[in-house]
């Protein structure tokens, strides 16, 4: 036990804490929160309820790009998404868009489920968690 504070100590401020920012909040969420070397992002749905599962997976990923850059980081840096979309059946296309977004090397883990997103239009979600620079 004692090793393990002494780590968390080396690795907190000043006062033993470390620094928790978050970023874009509206009262009930931030869009992002950076601790230690990790930013984390919620889970970001679409602002076109029209588009096909491919159109919302461009401006779902679109829009994780800048909160990526906002946070000081960038999609090779993601180590982890998740990702639920509403009918699995758009597993096929979702993953074309997908593969265009993530360069070759850079893949991070994934989870890909089927669920019940808060608008019925949405038919995509997508969190990642990031190192940050």
């Amino acid at each position: 036990m004692k090793s393990f504070l002494a780590l968390c100590r080396r690795t907190a401020g000043k006062d033993g804490t470390m620094e928790i920012k978050r970023n874009g909040t509206n009262g009930r969420r931030a869009l992002s929160v950076a601790y230690g070397d990790l930013l984390y992002t919620s889970g970001i749905t679409t602002t076109d309820l029209a588009g096909d599962i491919t159109a919302q997976t461009q401006d779902v990923l679109k829009q994780l790009d800048d909160i990526l850059c906002r946070g000081g980081t960038e999609r090779s840096r993601v180590i982890s998404a998740t990702i639920t979309l509403a009918d699995m059946a758009d597993y096929g296309a979702f993953n074309a868009v997908w593969d265009q977004w993530v360069a070759d090397g850079f893949e991070p883990v994934r989870s890909v489920t089927e669920g019940h997103l808060a608008v019925p239009e949405y038919k995509v979600k997508i969190s990642l968690i990031a190192a940050l620079r």
